[in-house]
């Protein structure tokens, strides 16, 4: 199977301080509450008054949490911003699945940043933070920004599993499980395309785009083996064998140059210690690409270090969303219990 039908066819970790008090709550009951409203990767800002928008409450907001997507061939933010003013947060606006709730007092006495689940509609993830002034919140924002950032993507990547659960029983998940023991919540719509020792790739292919899963598992002998490096190599490699393009002598691989990979560690991940790595793929020798994000751990029970690797191909239009449920499917993973 080659890449043409690809041609044709995106823990809260809080810095404590006397000027922050965090609470983290699920007030309710997320069965006896209505559904979320809301596009994917969509975070509704609820101010004060415009002026706040426009000043530096808005400035530091949009810094942070628009920052660009890394690995995307076209620039694209982490997330879609809209914003009211509270005078305007009717029960409407209230079921948004994904809300931040700032209140500038000067009559307090330290900021606080609180966290709510499923407050006022299911699934849902709301952060209200209040200050005294514009400049202290600006400083607890910056101070929190990577665990706000990663609380409302992990707040996505449940609610696009809500939408594939129903569907992820299928002949393509037992496929993973047999030769992998690992379950992975691959919806419908996707299918192995090829299965060798160690390898399997597996495609949705759709008539606008195509998504596809790597997995790739060896023996685990090193730490060394978690090097953005050694991840690339181990990639790149398995690739070359095992998916070519469609032009004779080409051949998919992880973009080493015009955006590197980057990769970081992640802590929240089902395998607890993993390494989430992003960037671009490309087809040697032929013009295709896109963005891909990928996964690598240690499967202690069985010995052997694995990457998960989720990919989009989707020429001239945007992909955060798209990538977004790539990632969403690889944090399905668990090991089988014996």
């Amino acid at each position: 199977m080659i890449l043409r039908s690809l041609k044709s066819g995106l823990l809260l970790a809080v810095i404590s301080g006397i000027f922050l008090v965090v609470s983290c709550t699920s007030n309710r009951n997320g069965s006896n509450l209505p559904r979320s409203i809301g596009n994917t990767s969509e975070v509704l800002v609820v101010l004060q008054n415009q002026e706040q928008w426009d000043g530096t409450v808005g400035q530091v907001i949009r810094q942070y949490m628009e920052q660009e997507q890394y690995g995307m061939p076209q620039v694209e933010p982490l997330f879609k911003l809209s914003h009211i003013a509270v005078s305007n947060f009717s029960d409407l606006f209230k079921k948004h699945r994904n809300i931040l709730i700032v209140e500038i007092d000067p009559s307090l006495a330290a900021s606080s940043m609180e966290v709510f689940n499923d407050l006022w509609s299911s699934p849902q993830r709301i952060f209200k933070i209040k200050s005294p002034s514009n400049a202290q919140f600006g400083e607890l924002f910056a101070k929190n920004e990577e665990s706000i950032v990663q609380n409302f993507g992990e707040a996505e990547r449940q609610r696009i599993m809500e939408v594939f659960n129903p569907t992820i029983k299928n002949d393509v998940s037992e496929e993973v499980l047999k030769k992998f023991r690992l379950n992975l919540g691959v919806p419908s719509g996707f299918y192995v395309a090829k299965s060798t020792e160690g390898f399997m790739w597996l495609r949705k292919e759709v008539p606008d785009y195509s998504q596809g899963i790597f997995i790739i598992s060896e023996p685990y002998q090193a730490e060394a083996q978690f090097s953005t490096e050694s991840i690339t190599a181990r990639t790149n490699r398995e690739l070359k064998k095992n998916v070519p393009g469609s032009v004779d002598g080409s051949y998919m691989i992880i973009d080493t140059t015009f955006m590197p990979p980057k990769a970081l560690q992640v802590t929240n991940f089902p395998f607890k210690f993993a390494i989430e790595t992003r960037g671009m793929w490309n087809v040697a020798n032929d013009f295709m690409g896109g963005p891909f994000v990928s996964y690598t751990f240690t499967d202690q029970g069985n010995e052997r270090i694995v990457t998960l690797v989720g990919y989009v191909y989707y020429p001239n239009h945007t992909k955060r969303d798209l990538l977004r449920q790539m990632e969403a499917i690889l944090y399905s993973v668990s090991p089988v219990k014996e």
